[in-house]
């Protein structure tokens, strides 16, 4: 999803209006306008001032550019060799090599993702809690 669906996406949940989000940010409606739209590009300090804002990671707000299948293979290519990514024995999974130079960080969050998905599962929270939960990484 491109920067600009991210942040028309989270400020209408948090309830914004663009004027409003355009105020808190300290910029005019129109420019919070041409970023949801694409017109403009966020600069990368902007668009950490804009989650804050908003409650979410900058994280949350980009577009990885990641459109098909194709796209998000490349990707975990280029993620095999800091993160330790690998395909599982059976194909049908990733597993992470825990020598990779960021891999311990990558396991602790993959553990917290598949307790969230399981508090989920349980009934425990809400999609909107898990979407919270999403939006902070």
């Amino acid at each position: 999803m491109a920067t600009g669906d991210n942040i028309r996406r989270y400020r209408k949940a948090k309830g914004f209006t663009q004027a409003q989000l355009a105020d808190a940010v300290g910029l005019t409606e129109g420019a919070i306008r041409h970023y949801e739209s694409g017109i403009r590009a966020v600069k990368p300090e902007l668009l950490e001032e804009i989650a804050k804002v908003l409650g979410v990671s900058a994280g949350a707000l980009k577009d990885y550019g990641v459109e098909t299948s194709h796209d998000l293979m490349a990707l975990l290519l280029q993620l095999e060799k800091d993160y330790g990514l690998a395909p599982s024995k059976d194909g049908m999974g990733l597993a992470v090599d825990p020598k990779a130079p960021h891999a311990p960080k990558l396991a602790q969050s993959i553990k917290s993702w598949a307790k969230k998905r399981e508090e989920l599962k349980r009934g425990d929270i809400d999609e909107s809690a898990y979407a919270r939960w999403k939006a902070s990484f």
